[in-house]
């Protein structure tokens, strides 16, 4: 259904129920929290922003990094995708029993609870507050020095593979748009193969559009004939290095996109969270070339119903995973990407960017 004039946006709405007294440290154009038992988020108030499982923070289940961007109307965060960490461990078996689910595996820590808890780690000794808050430091650079904000998320140990990892979240006023999230593994871990960071939500804004070297890849027809397995995803081989695109800096680069004009324009979708009701984004990963592996691959499944539902996708099968992965070496970089400028819009040009298809 679209969206009518006079309709209500059940995304303002929710955001009023999510967000109801919440408020946050703001410095310059930096959102961070201002009580270590509030709202658990960090960001720019002109670019994305990312949090964890919070009181009052950006909903979603447990286990899950949160990311949006900061909307210029709501004046709140506005999640947008999820980020899962997936440890893939060394040794016999296949890939799929080797992996550990931070949304998915059950918790220790909180028994009974699905989804690994995620915290801020906090060294001993040192202000819980300040910590929480973010590392805000001032790098010195032409023609203006950057502020950059640093992070430690801690993750709960995995009890199903026995890794043990963490993620370190790093932006900078210079890239707004981007987080740079690292990966380590910690003491006492199983031998891991990777550790994969997933974007888990592609069919909320419905993206179908995958760009990669010289070639537009639509959901609709990578999955047209393919039936779902027993979770209700599509899968697919990945795509290799060779097939992404590379920025002048050698990065290579991936997007995901929408091929609606305005994806808030279908409303009153059950079930309730999948009205989307934001700006239309682009989705992307950049692994930094000094960071690349051979194997480096861009993997993405899909969906014809949405979550946990019956309910079809209006418009057809989309992506929901989407993601780069390769072999582990300690602190490897992968940046995620939100942004409202369209893949041709990026500066400089990408070099071998596909071509939309005539509407």
């Amino acid at each position: 259904m679209k969206r009518m004039p006079g309709k209500v946006c059940w995304f303002g709405f929710l955001l009023c129920l999510c967000f109801p007294n919440a408020t946050y440290g703001e410095g310059g154009s930096w959102l961070r929290p201002n009580n270590p038992d509030g709202p658990l988020v960090w960001g720019r108030t002109d670019g994305v922003v990312f949090g964890l499982p919070s009181a009052g923070g950006m909903p979603g289940p447990r286990g899950l990094i949160r990311v949006g961007i900061f909307g210029s109307t709501s004046h709140h965060p506005e999640r947008i995708n999820f980020i899962t960490v997936q440890p893939v461990t060394l040794g016999p078996g296949g890939y799929l029993s080797r992996t550990g689910f931070s949304e998915l595996e059950q918790s220790r820590l909180d028994p009974g609870k699905a989804g690994m808890r995620l915290w801020v780690h906090i060294p001993e000794g040192q202000n819980r507050q300040q910590v929480v808050s973010g590392e805000l430091e001032t790098l010195p650079a032409k023609p203006q020095p950057i502020e950059q904000l640093t992070v430690r998320i801690d993750v709960e140990p995995y009890p199903s593979n026995g890794a043990r990892v963490h993620v370190m979240a790093r932006m900078q006023s210079t890239t707004p748009d981007e987080i740079a999230f690292s990966v380590f593994q910690d003491e006492g871990s199983a031998p891991l193969e990777e550790i994969a960071l997933s974007s888990t939500a592609g069919s909320y804004e419905r993206l179908r559009y995958l760009w990669l070297r010289n070639r537009l890849v639509d959901s609709r027809v990578l999955y047209k004939h393919d039936s779902e397995n027993a979770f209700g995803f599509m899968e697919r081989e990945n795509y290799p290095l060779v097939d992404m695109l590379r920025n002048w800096d050698g990065d290579a680069v991936v997007f995901c996109t929408a091929n609606e004009v305005n994806p808030a324009a279908i409303i009153d979708l059950k079930p309730l969270w999948a009205n989307y009701g934001s700006v239309r984004l682009t989705h992307y990963w950049i692994v930094p070339a000094k960071d690349m592996q051979p194997d480096l691959r861009v993997r993405v499944n899909g969906r014809r119903v949405y979550w946990m539902s019956q309910s079809e996708i209006p418009g057809g099968k989309t992506f929901e995973n989407f993601e780069v992965r390769q072999r582990y070496v300690p602190g490897q970089v992968f940046i995620f990407g939100l942004t409202p400028k369209e893949p041709w819009q990026f500066e400089p040009p990408l070099p071998d960017l596909p071509q939309l298809p005539q509407r």
